[in-house]
């Protein structure tokens, strides 16, 4: 335990909250800019089981956001390289590698071990298909999005049943674009990466003023943060 003396230290934390930590089970789906901040944290914190699940390769683009990868490793595949890095970082969490495109037919297969997923992936299609499997198994999500100078943070059908439709109109959201297209700050990552963190743990832990019902907004151009409430989507159809 001295590893984690000084979080133990925390009055909500203890013993047995690390003890709570070490038996937690968390799925990371991206292993880009906000999928290496989570999964850093969550490993080195000592959350027991952490599931990595990315296709994607390195490449050169990604180094500006993605610290983990070197030049040295452009081509290899994401969650393989970061697992074997974070491995080292702390032998005693179990990293499970998915080297898989999400999709209907293997999510569950992928996520049934795991009780809380981050959403840390920046395509729509892989967001809702992520939401609605939440949904249906009821299971945590927490869900972080970054472009250009802004981000936000949300949980999703935790206590409160909120869900990604709560939020948009899925018939526009496919079209809203990705980082890859628009730019993000890099910081940005870091900043959205540990809220994503810090909300994961509260859910771990049992605590309160987890942020359902919610969206913490941070424009880091602006210096702005927001608190917004969350009004549930109602979809008005034609008569």
């Amino acid at each position: 335990m001295k590893r984690y003396q000084q979080q133990i230290l925390l009055p909500e934390i203890g013993i047995t909250g690390q003890q709570n930590l070490s038996n937690a089970s968390v799925l990371i789906i991206g292993a880009g800019g906000l999928g290496v901040v989570v999964a850093s944290y969550l490993v080195s914190m000592g959350v027991g089981t952490i599931g990595i699940c990315d296709f994607d390769k390195i490449e050169e683009s990604n180094l500006h956001r993605q610290f983990c990868y070197t030049p040295a490793e452009i081509g290899q595949n994401k969650a393989t390289v970061l697992s074997q890095k974070l491995r080292e970082q702390n032998p005693n969490v179990l990293i499970e590698v998915y080297i898989f495109t999400i999709d209907e037919n293997n999510i569950q297969t992928i996520a049934e071990k795991y009780k809380i997923i981050c959403d840390c992936t920046d395509q729509s299609s892989s967001r809702i298909l992520i939401n609605n499997y939440c949904e249906k198994q009821q299971l945590p999500l927490i869900h972080g999005a970054v472009s250009e100078w802004q981000g936000y943070i949300t949980v999703l059908h935790h206590k409160q049943n909120f869900g990604l439709d709560d939020i948009f109109d899925f018939r526009e959201y496919f079209n809203c674009q990705t980082c890859s297209i628009v730019g993000v700050n890099s910081a940005l990552c870091g900043l959205i990466g540990s809220f994503m963190v810090n909300e994961t743990i509260k859910i771990i832990l049992q605590l309160n003023h987890i942020f359902e019902g919610k969206i913490l907004y941070i424009n880091s151009l602006n210096n702005l943060i927001r608190t917004i409430k969350i009004k549930k989507y109602q979809l008005t159809l034609p008569k």
